[in-house]
């Protein structure tokens, strides 16, 4: 039955593709086999002898290639493939080139009879589709599962020009392709309880963590009343001119440099807190506490956060050998608990992923739900766990809202992070202290 329904996904896709002169963008959520549609269109095209295919991660270029052997592709030597028809029809070879979209946007004046997009929503931008309009291509195939275009970016416009979206399917786990997941929202306050050093001028500040964010939030406000005060009407848009471009009059630039810094070391401070992280450990010794084949991925936003969290992280500052390594030792069971910040987002399979924690976000439902992606490859009987911390009346919850936008969250479990901490007195006792170093702001300014 689920097989049934994947071809038939694939059929209205590939159709819908072709209606729409094989230049197109299909947004296929994860279960329906988005490689499958690519490879289908290349076994049934026979003018197509030379494929590009980009992505904007090196870890995806093996993905394809496992794919496309598996859909019946047999690699020759030096990128040429073999298609065999089982005798139907005489087989075919064609050329193969597998580049990263950071390498191949700067080509110009090359000719492919196919490329295909993959994570195609990481491509529409000013930058990467210069590809599309520096270079000839007969057939375009953009893949997503989620075209990531709001009301604050211009993919839009990009998709429209060089691969307009044709196709858009978002119900795997209504429809059973898919296994479901289940939600836990860990709501956490601010607490002086919490201590952290903070470092300034050479000097180490203990600080509380609520006492600290306060007083950023007031830092904030200050610029803003100094901008104000020097003409402006919107804080954002009128410090990036008169700061970061250098646009303003002295007095402008020493308000907005006021605000920006206080805007930053407060993101900063967020995405580093010690509380969030000691919660976010004690959610995954629990859970494999309980549960010891279960399989656990951390997310957080900063990689520095990550190590701090998790004994095996996977980020772009290990070297690609690492990655792969703690990867393919993950997905064999060797290692229980991956921890990272977006290099699991795109395209990765990772086998049997059964529960993902949210330490810290920024907010963008594209990522959230990309991640939220890496529990989709149970059974479709079984169901993952996905924990996320929240942290109310803080720019933190703001960020929750919009990175939750694309979740149902009608069923969600609330808890307090103190049930989560309670039964864990040793742990919690021994105090968890970080550094972090704030630009141009000081306890005493």
């Amino acid at each position: 039955m689920i097989d049934k329904l994947k071809d038939e996904l694939q059929s209205k896709a590939l159709k819908a593709f072709v209606d729409a002169g094989s230049i197109g963008t299909l947004c296929l959520e994860t279960g329906t086999g988005k490689s499958r549609a690519a490879t289908l269109f290349i076994h049934d095209q026979d003018d197509i002898t030379n494929v590009l295919i980009t992505s904007p991660r090196t870890n995806l270029k093996k993905n394809w290639y496992d794919e496309l052997v598996k859909w019946g592709f047999e690699p020759w030597r030096d990128g040429l493939w073999t298609i065999d028809y089982d005798g139907e029809r005489p087989s075919r070879t064609l050329n193969i080139e597998m580049e990263n979209i950071q390498t191949c946007y700067k080509w110009t004046d090359r000719k492919y009879d196919f490329v295909i997009l993959d994570e195609i929503h990481t491509i529409m931008t000013p930058e990467y589709s210069k590809l599309l309009e520096n270079n000839e291509f007969k057939y375009i195939l953009g893949l997503t599962a989620t075209h990531d275009i709001t009301d604050d970016n211009d993919k839009q416009i990009y998709y429209d020009r060089f691969c307009p979206i044709v196709y858009e399917y978002y119900n795997s786990a209504e429809d059973g392709l898919i296994n479901k997941t289940r939600f836990f929202i860990v709501n956490h306050n601010l607490s002086d309880e919490d201590r952290i050093i903070v470092t300034y001028r050479g000097k180490d500040y203990e600080r509380g963590e609520k006492e600290y964010y306060d007083y950023l939030t007031e830092r904030m406000k200050k610029g803003q009343e100094l901008m104000m005060a020097q003409g402006s009407t919107d804080w954002f848009r009128d410090a990036r001119l008169w700061f970061w471009q250098g646009r303003g009059t002295t007095q402008q630039k020493g308000a907005a440099a006021v605000y920006m810094n206080a805007i930053k070391a407060r993101k900063n401070f967020l995405l580093n807190l010690p509380s969030t992280g000691r919660i976010a450990k004690r959610i995954s010794g629990g859970i494999r506490a309980e549960m010891p084949n279960a399989k656990v991925l951390v997310f957080s936003e900063f990689t520095a956060q990550a190590d701090k969290i998790s004994k095996y992280t996977v980020h772009s500052k290990n070297s690609d050998k690492l990655n792969a390594q703690l990867i393919e030792k993950f997905n064999d069971g060797r290692i229980k608990e991956l921890g990272s910040c977006n290099s699991l987002t795109l395209g990765l399979n990772l086998v049997g992923a059964t529960h993902a924690i949210m330490e810290s976000y920024i907010g963008s439902a594209t990522k959230s739900k990309q991640k939220k992606g890496r529990l989709d490859r149970l059974a479709v009987d079984e169901h993952a766990d996905m924990w996320i911390i929240r942290v109310p009346g803080t720019q933190s919850d703001k960020w929750f809202k919009n990175m939750t936008k694309k979740f149902d969250l009608s069923e969600a479990v609330y808890l307090n992070s103190d049930f989560i901490l309670r039964n864990d007195f040793d742990y919690r006792k021994s105090e968890i202290k970080t550094k972090v170093a704030i630009p141009h702001v000081g306890p005493d300014d």
